[in-house]
């Protein structure tokens, strides 16, 4: 996160979780025109991704599985 958002931090944490909740499924992809929002739940960690609209979601989904799985460790 840039120095321009460091404080939206926390807001953003809740929007992912809201997002998740909602779609009611570990796994939730969203384009907004603009870019799209990726968020990945397990168990323990949630992580939430905003990416450029050309963004191959597989790779994203990807690099996103490894993190958790290396938060995991």
């Amino acid at each position: 996160m840039d120095g321009g958002h460091s404080d939206d931090g926390e807001a953003l944490a809740e929007l992912a979780r809201e997002l998740l909740d909602r779609a009611d499924t570990a796994q939730v992809e969203v384009s907004t025109g603009a870019g799209i929002v990726y968020a990945l739940r397990t168990d323990s960690w949630t992580l939430a991704v905003v990416a450029g609209r050309f963004a191959l979601s597989s790779l994203v989904f990807f690099d996103m599985r490894r993190a958790l799985e290396e938060l995991g460790a």
